[in-house]
């Protein structure tokens, strides 16, 4: 049976989405392919949308392809009725081909004023280079040069 499903990682970040995207964009050589805010939203899509003061630039829904993911990032809530915190259940691992890519991300994310180190580059089991970094919105990133890439081969000796 084929599926038409994707996956996008989707990020709410309570005013901070324009300094992210271009986090994402400087880290990680992603491109915003689009990107919208609450004031040109309402203008085109909703004229009826009250959005709060203070809140017209904040952007309501933006995406930033990275490779094969597509990031969503908005400055709203997911919906009305959910509140946003920050937490640490998402992490977005960043797979490269080589160590030295992998050096070199590691290195500008980490030059990024509020990035935190949560585990220094170390080879592991199953990575020739593996860090955690938590990014200066809160979200995590584990960065790894895999050992074996192919899904498939994982664990065969």
């Amino acid at each position: 049976m084929q599926t038409s499903i994707r996956v996008a990682v989707f990020l709410s970040l309570a005013g901070r989405a324009n300094e992210a995207i271009a986090w994402y964009q400087d880290v990680l050589g992603g491109q915003t392919v689009f990107k919208i805010s609450n004031r040109e939203f309402k203008e085109h899509y909703n004229p009826q949308l009250e959005i709060p003061e203070g809140q017209e630039d904040y952007i309501s829904h933006s995406v930033t392809q990275i490779g094969n993911l597509q990031l969503q990032i908005a400055d709203n809530p997911v919906g009305e009725d959910v509140a946003m915190k920050t937490g640490n259940s998402l992490s977005l691992d960043i797979m490269v081909d080589d160590v030295e890519e992998a050096r070199a991300i590691f290195a500008k994310a980490t030059a990024h004023e509020g990035t935190r180190v949560l585990r220094q580059p170390a080879p592991n089991e199953f990575a020739d280079f593996y860090a955690i970094i938590e990014d200066p919105f809160g979200t995590l990133l584990q960065i790894t040069k895999e050992k074996e890439s192919e899904p498939s081969k994982k664990g065969k000796q």
